[in-house]
């Protein structure tokens, strides 16, 4: 199924998570605070992190970029809602996916389940790469660069544009590319499109104008738009 580094200097918070993923059959490691989290990521296999934002010792965001430096596991983040900067902050470091506190279970695991399955879906892409002028996106290193230019996209965002790439001029709908990303269970969570096709657009720079928003139906790359 998995191992899960729980980081989170809240005791509650942390038997509560714990709880409910070793129910559902996953291994779970945990540490309360940045350095024990660094040390843990060094000695096992993790297969996906949950991080919170405020630990004792390092930050969250510095812990987000240190594993980010070294892995492509990926890393939800759990955040109050009063920590918007941070959250921002882990995401332009490298963390793929937030939570704002307090969350249901659920919505969780259901998160957990999606990165966990995009995992072993990309383990077996293919080894093709889409080019559109100076854009390229290699589908087997999962990586995407502009020129020289690594984009050093998220986990998520490369997901997004890798599964856009592979319908280059098509129109993918809201849901269809919310399915696709995090799972059924997210059909009409539009404000996660909203929140990851922003950053990407930002991290394309003059591509941008590639990914086109279709009012009222969706998302669409296009092969020869760029100018």
């Amino acid at each position: 199924m998995g191992n899960i580094l729980i980081v989170e200097d809240d005791p509650n918070i942390r038997k509560l998570v714990r709880v409910n993923l070793v129910k559902r059959g996953y291994t779970v490691s945990e540490a309360e605070d940045s350095h024990k989290a660094l040390a843990i990521f060094q000695e096992e296999q993790v297969d996906l992190v949950l991080l919170d934002l405020v630990l004792p010792g390092l930050s969250g965001v510095d812990v987000c970029a240190w594993i980010r430096a070294r892995s492509e596991v990926p890393i939800i983040v759990l955040s109050a809602r009063l920590e918007e900067d941070l959250k921002v902050a882990a995401l332009d470091a490298g963390a793929d996916d937030y939570v704002t506190k307090p969350f249901s279970s659920e919505e969780l695991l259901a998160r957990v389940r999606a990165f966990l399955r995009r995992s072993y879906v990309s383990a077996k892409t293919d080894g093709a790469v889409i080019q559109i002028g100076e854009l390229q996106i290699d589908l087997s290193g999962r990586r995407v660069f502009i020129g020289e230019n690594d984009l050093h996209l998220t986990r998520t965002e490369y997901a997004l544009l890798s599964e856009l790439a592979q319908h280059l001029d098509s129109i993918i709908t809201h849901d269809e590319l919310i399915t696709r990303i995090w799972g059924p269970e997210y059909r009409g969570s539009n404000h996660y499109l909203h929140t990851y096709l922003g950053r990407l657009r930002k991290k394309l720079g003059e591509y941008s104008n590639l990914l086109e928003t279709v009012p009222g139906m969706g998302y669409n790359l296009h092969s020869k738009k760029f100018y």
